[in-house]
């Protein structure tokens, strides 16, 4: 699977998911392990969750998520496919 359909899968994933499933084990190891990465990254994902898909907002959240994920694709990985594993995304 290509980069940006495994982001589309992330950003699908923090819309439908609940506050609990989105609070799985990978994540808070990730948050441990790269706490100013996953600060930018949480900031980002409230616009995610609250807006529509097709709100300014929400694009300008997607476009910085989609930046910071390139800039740090290795952090991410284990986060990546924890939700593919889990979820199905």
């Amino acid at each position: 699977m290509n980069k940006v359909n495994n982001y589309e899968n992330i950003f699908r994933w923090m819309k439908k998911a609940t506050k609990t499933e989105r609070h799985i084990e990978e994540l808070e190891l990730f948050a441990k392990k790269h706490p100013i990465i996953f600060m930018k990254f949480h900031k980002e994902c409230n616009a995610i969750i609250k807006y529509d898909e097709s709100d300014p907002k929400y694009i300008k959240a997607k476009e910085a998520l989609i930046k910071l994920f390139n800039e740090n694709q290795n952090s991410f990985e284990p986060v990546f496919e924890a939700v593919k594993n889990k979820f199905n995304y």
